[in-house]
């Protein structure tokens, strides 16, 4: 079995065991975008999103959060400690599906749902990310990064903060106002202020 098949099954197995977020896979500082709301497939990923609302509704088909103990278990946000409550604009908490990450980009699919910690300790449904390795993206051939919503992924390289391969990414805050473009990576409307609630 190949270095990059082993991997992904040992990956995959992690997450299907009920481990989760490989999350914030966005790159480590905010990119702005011009607010693009109205931006084609939008309203699919909201239609496909809406029922995520429910943290135990995305659980059920397989989205989940990684170990206390992983670095992307905690509410993220622009400071490196991935669990600040300082005021810095955030991205929020991760939970990744597993079974998506398979190179595909799909609107209506997304990787990873996005949910910021709220003061009675609940987390609200916020944005979703699309993640495809980089690995799996070169496999597939294609030229330049992945695209979608009229829109190139980020690109973060290995080693990162996540402790995660290379990879690239899209936020599409679709669920909550970002002043700096619905695809920025970070938002400064959101807050880890509430993490450990």
């Amino acid at each position: 079995m190949s270095g990059l098949r082993r991997r992904r099954v040992t990956l995959s197995a992690v997450l299907a065991g009920g481990l989760a977020a490989l999350g914030a896979f966005g790159a480590a500082g905010g990119v702005a975008h011009a607010a693009r709301h109205d931006a084609p497939g939008l309203a699919e990923s909201r239609a496909a999103t809406a029922r995520y609302h429910s943290v135990a509704a995305a659980e059920r088909i397989g989205y989940a959060r990684l170990p206390q103990s992983a670095p992307l278990h905690w509410c993220i946000d622009e400071d490196l400690d991935l669990d600040d409550a300082d005021g810095k604009p955030g991205m929020g908490v991760h939970l990744v599906n597993g079974g998506l990450l398979d190179g595909a980009v799909a609107a209506d699919r997304p990787e990873v749902l996005v949910y910021e910690p709220t003061r009675d300790g609940g987390l609200r449904l916020v944005a979703v990310e699309y993640v495809v390795f980089a690995a799996d993206w070169a496999a597939t051939g294609a030229a330049g990064p992945p695209r979608l919503f009229g829109e190139d992924f980020h690109h973060v390289e290995a080693p990162n903060r996540y402790e995660l391969p290379a990879f690239y990414a899209l936020h599409a805050w679709v669920w909550k106002h970002n002043p700096d473009g619905v695809f920025a990576t970070l938002n400064r409307n959101v807050t880890c202020a509430y993490s450990t609630a």
